[in-house]
C-alpha cells in the first residue's frame, strides 16, 4: 500500500468513529441530563428515540447529494454538521441540547448511507493505482473496478470490517469515557458532552484531505456524483433489497436499544452508573472481534444465509443472560451482545455492496435500507422505554428484543442467497461471494 491508501483507511477510521460516539455519550449520562433539567420520559425520548428517527428520516438525501457533489465532498459537509451538532450540547438550555442533536443525527443519516459507497471507491482506487509491475494505471489504461475479483472481494472485507469496527466501538468509547470525563470536570457533563465533537473535527480534516488527494490523482467516475446518480423506484421492487432492509433493521433496532436502556437496565438493578456504562463499552469492544473476521469471511463464501444466522445467534444467548438478572454475569452477556451486534452490522453494510451490481446500486441499496431500517431501528427504543414505564420491569423489554431475533435471522437468510440488485449485473464479473 502506498500513502494515499494508508492515509485513505485512516480517514476511514476517523470517520467511522464518529457515527456512533453521540448515541453513546448520551446514552452514558441520560441520569445526570434528565435531573438537571427535571425531564420526564417523553422529553427524554427526544435524546434517545428523536435522533434514530431522524437517521430514517434523512438518509433518503443522500442520494439527491450524491446527483450533486462527490461522495467525499458530501461526507465533508456531513461531518461539519456533526461536529457542530455535537458541540452545542455543551450549551446550558434543553432547547439547544435536543436541537444540537438531532442536527448531528442528521449529519450522521447520511454518513451512514454514504458509508458503504466510501468502502466501495476507496476499494476501487486502491486497485486502480497498481499495476503487476507496480506501476500506477494512467487514465487511459485503467480497467473495471471489478477486473481483480479476488483481490477486490478481501479489500472490500478488509475495509468493510475497518469501518464496522471502529462504528461499534466507537459508542462504548464514548459511554465508557463520559462518565470518568465528566468526574475530571468536576461535574460538569455539558463540557464532556460537547468534547465529543473534537474527534470528529479530526475527521472533517482528514476527509478534506483525501477529497483532496484523490481529487489531484484523476477522479474515477465513482468519485463524482455518478454514484448516486441511478436508482429511484427499481430498488423497492427488488425482494433482495428488501431483504437486506429488513436485516439492517432490525439489527439496527436491536444496537440501539441497547446502546439506550443497557446502562440503565443494570443502574435501576443497583448497579454502579460508572460500571454500568463500561458494560456498553465492553459491547462495543468485543463486537469489533467479529465486525473484522465476518466482513472477510461473507465475500470468500457463494452464499451468506448460513453465516447471517451465525452472527444471531450471541445475540439471543446475550439477551436470554439479561432476562435471567444473573448480575454477576453481566460482562459476560455483555461480550455476547457485542459479538452478534459486530457481526450482523458488518455484515449488513457488507451485504450493501455483495447484493449490488455497481457503486450506483449499491448507494441506492445502501439508502433504502438505511431509510426504512433505521424508521423500524427508531421503534426499539420507545418500544423498550413505553413497555418498562407501564411495568415498571425491564424483563418484558428485554423479551421483547428477544423475539426480533427471529425476523432478524430470517430476512439475513434470505439477503444472504445469491441475488442481487441492479440492472447492470454481470454474473462473471461480480465479485467472489456475491
Amino acid at each position: 500500500m502506498n500513502f494515499r491508501t494508508v492515509f485513505a483507511v485512516v480517514t476511514v477510521v476517523a470517520f467511522g468513529l464518529c457515527l456512533r460516539l453521540l448515541f453513546g455519550s448520551t446514552s452514558a449520562l441520560t441520569s445526570d441530563i434528565a435531573a438537571f433539567y427535571s425531564a420526564d420520559s417523553v422529553s427524554m425520548a427526544l435524546l434517545t428515540t428523536g435522533p434514530v428517527i431522524i437517521l430514517g428520516v434523512c438518509a433518503a438525501v443522500a442520494g439527491y447529494l450524491l446527483r450533486r457533489a462527490r461522495v467525499t465532498h458530501v461526507l465533508v459537509g456531513c461531518l461539519i454538521v456533526i461536529a457542530f451538532g455535537t458541540a452545542v450540547r455543551a450549551v446550558p438550555s434543553w432547547p439547544v441540547l435536543v436541537a444540537g442533536t438531532l442536527v448531528a443525527a442528521a449529519g450522521i443519516a447520511v454518513a451512514n448511507v454514504l458509508g458503504p459507497v466510501l468502502v466501495r471507491v476507496i476499494v476501487r482506487e486502491w486497485s486502480l493505482q497498481e499495476r503487476p509491475d507496480g506501476r500506477e494505471w494512467s487514465l487511459q489504461e485503467r480497467p473495471d473496478w471489478q477486473e481483480s475479483p479476488a483481490v477486490s472481494a478481501r479489500r472490500l472485507g478488509l475495509l468493510t470490517g475497518v469501518l464496522t469496527a471502529v462504528i461499534s466501538a466507537s459508542a462504548g468509547v464514548a459511554s465508557g469515557f463520559s462518565v470518568p470525563l465528566t468526574e475530571s470536570l468536576d461535574g460538569a457533563w455539558r463540557w464532556a458532552l460537547g468534547l465529543w465533537a473534537v474527534p470528529v473535527v479530526i475527521a472533517v480534516l482528514c476527509m478534506a484531505l483525501l477529497s483532496r488527494m484523490f481529487a489531484r490523482a484523476g477522479s474515477s467516475p465513482a468519485m463524482s456524483g455518478a454514484v448516486g446518480s441511478h436508482g429511484g423506484s427499481g430498488v423497492l421492487r427488488s425482494p433482495v433489497a428488501w431483504a437486506v432492509t429488513a436485516f439492517m433493521g432490525v439489527q439496527s433496532l436491536m444496537a440501539y436499544s441497547l446502546i439506550a436502556w443497557l446502562p440503565t437496565i443494570y443502574q435501576d438493578r443497583g448497579v454502579d452508573p460508572a460500571a454500568s456504562g463500561l458494560l456498553l463499552t465492553a459491547l462495543s469492544v468485543s463486537s469489533v472481534v467479529t465486525a473484522l473476521t465476518v466482513p472477510n469471511v461473507a465475500t470468500r463464501l457463494p452464499r451468506q444465509s448460513v453465516l447471517a444466522v451465525a452472527v444471531v445467534l450471541p445475540t439471543v444467548v446475550g439477551l436470554l443472560g439479561v432476562l435471567s438478572s444473573a448480575d454477576s454475569w453481566a460482562l459476560l452477556w455483555a461480550v455476547l451482545l457485542g459479538l452478534g451486534q459486530g457481526g450482523q452490522l458488518s455484515l449488513a453494510m457488507t451485504l450493501m455492496n455483495l447484493r449490488a451490481a455497481t457503486a450506483r446500486d449499491a448507494a441506492s441499496l445502501s439508502s433504502m435500507a438505511q431509510t426504512v431500517g433505521y424508521v423500524l431501528a427508531a421503534c426499539g427504543p420507545l418500544v423498550c422505554g413505553a413497555v418498562h414505564s407501564a411495568t415498571q420491569r425491564w424483563e418484558p423489554s428485554v423479551l421483547f428484543l428477544l423475539v426480533m431475533t427471529v425476523p432478524m435471522a430470517v430476512a439475513g437468510a434470505v439477503a444472504g442467497r445469491r441475488a442481487f440488485y441492479g440492472v447492470d449485473v454481470r454474473r462473471k464479473a461480480c465479485v467472489r461471494g456475491s
